[in-house]
């Protein structure tokens, strides 16, 4: 979907595309690592690691990547 909508930034929590494009940040940690369906689990999948305090870090750190021109990237979250 993301890239035929190039127009719009989009935030991905918890997970990384396999094929990122310019207009996506992805916000992840240790823990979560999941790569979009049909391309299996990360080894290092935790689902314990995806905790109400570590979602809501990982939301403030990637709208705040978006609003400052940062995307196309992936903001690893593992302090908070």
């Amino acid at each position: 979907m993301t890239p035929h909508h190039l127009d719009r930034r989009f935030l991905v929590v918890g997970a990384e595309l396999a094929e990122p494009t310019e207009n996506v940040t992805a916000a992840d940690w240790s823990g979560a690592s999941f790569r979009g369906e049909g391309l299996g689990m990360s080894s290092t999948y935790d689902a314990v690691s995806f905790t109400p305090a570590r979602s809501a870090a990982a939301v403030r750190a990637g709208v705040a990547a978006v609003l400052h021109g940062l995307t196309g990237i992936v903001v690893w979250v593992d302090k908070y």
